[in-house]
């Protein structure tokens, strides 16, 4: 149960991460970019907010992935599952 709460939250990062370079790449489209010359600069210029935005959801979660207190046994494999998750997107 807890593994698949943390799926719902890694598939919520990488779908907002999707959110906010396609809706960049639009923009730039209606400021009458091409569309091949938008996809580019828009993923150089969002490439990096992207990655740091996994880069924090990640570490955030490495701290009760790393837990040995109580209820860590519950909290674990949420972090791992987030943790593979987010890596998994980051290269997509």
């Amino acid at each position: 149960m807890s593994a698949g709460i943390g799926f719902i939250a890694a598939a919520g990062v990488a779908v907002l991460n999707g959110v906010v370079m396609i809706t960049f790449i639009n923009q730039l489209r209606e400021q009458g970019l091409p569309f091949e010359d938008a996809i580019v600069q828009g993923a150089l210029t969002r490439l990096r907010p992207v990655m740091i935005t996994a880069l924090v959801a990640r570490l955030g979660f490495l701290l009760t992935a790393l837990s040995t207190g109580t209820g860590a046994e519950v909290q674990r494999p949420r972090s791992s599952s987030v943790d593979s998750s987010l890596r998994l997107c980051s290269r997509c």
